[in-house]
């Protein structure tokens, strides 16, 4: 004898995977994020050590001579927009995991009650 589960609930599974996708998704992109930053502030370590002079950058598939002010003001500027992204990644994770707990809460007392 089969189980009648309600079509409510079969929706709020269906919406549950949907956001344990999302979350999965936003998870691994904070990870890259999260490398990303961590590779910029190990150039930026590293351009700390150069004494003053012309640094090279990997750009595409050429190497470009700059100067290595400039190059820490680049990277500066691109770590500014990493963390900026990764708060709002942090932030969507936030929600879309209120959400779900929001959810399998829901479903529980569904499938006991």
């Amino acid at each position: 004898m089969a189980i009648e589960v309600p079509k409510k609930a079969r929706e709020d599974v269906e919406k549950l995977q949907q956001y344990q996708q999302q979350l999965q998704l936003l998870t691994m992109q904070k990870q890259q994020l999260q490398s990303q930053i961590l590779e910029i502030e190990h150039s930026l370590e590293e351009l700390d050590k150069v004494i003053e002079g012309d640094v090279y950058e990997i750009i595409g598939n050429v190497m470009v001579k700059k100067d290595s002010d400039s190059l820490k003001n680049s990277l500066n500027d691109k770590k500014q927009d990493l963390d900026l992204r990764l708060s709002v990644v942090d932030k969507q994770v936030d929600k879309i995991s209120t959400k779900t707990s929001e959810i399998q809460k829901k479903v529980m007392k569904m499938v006991k009650g």
